[in-house]
């Protein structure tokens, strides 16, 4: 599952995208997120994807790739693309869960998405890698830079998963705290 990640290379989404964002160290579930839409068009959104069709109290944050034409609560979602430099996974050791931040050494991360027509969206996730997999069984669906308009046309196949190699390093357990919110939470704890 993913429930925490960061976009703040800000410099890098101005020159891309043409719009400016606030440095975000520990996006959370209902925060306002950075999408690209079906159209390619970057767009905020609300990061809980809630049933159109009834009073639901429940919030997705996730969707299963392997399941995701198969649910009920998918069937008339429409694909986005989440924008991240990174993405926090927690690792169970016994009782205790401790927080590591996955990256590309000098790009941003693309991650599969889908929204609603309220504009809530939520990450779509696989399998994790076998190279991170001892950290968390799922991760978010990774996309190739030249295959993001594929997932947004629904002409997506696994050809489309990005290969890149994720980094990754134990961080500080302040991240568990929605509020901490800066630089510090993505540093390596030695």
């Amino acid at each position: 599952m993913c429930g925490r990640y960061a976009l703040f290379s800000k410099n890098k989404i101005k020159k891309k995208f043409n719009i400016f964002i606030k440095p975000n160290y520990n996006l959370c579930p209902s925060n306002t997120v950075l999408v690209l839409d079906k159209e390619a068009t970057p767009k905020f959104m609300k990061w809980h994807f809630k049933p159109l069709w009834g009073k639901s109290s429940f919030n997705i944050i996730n969707a299963r790739i392997e399941t995701l034409s198969s649910k009920a609560v998918f069937k008339n979602s429409l694909r986005c693309i989440f924008i991240a430099d990174g993405y926090f996974e927690w690792k169970r050791i016994k009782n205790i869960k401790k927080p590591f931040y996955h990256y590309y050494k000098s790009d941003l991360m693309f991650f599969a998405g889908i929204y609603n027509s309220n504009l809530e969206c939520c990450i779509v996730t696989k399998e994790s890698n076998k190279e991170i997999s001892h950290i968390h069984n799922r991760q978010p669906l990774l996309l190739k830079k030249l295959s993001l308009k594929n997932w947004l046309k629904s002409n997506y196949d696994s050809s489309d998963i990005s290969n890149d190699l994720i980094y990754y390093h134990e961080v500080d357990v302040k991240v568990n705290n929605p509020h901490n919110n800066d630089i510090s939470n993505i540093l390596e704890i030695k």
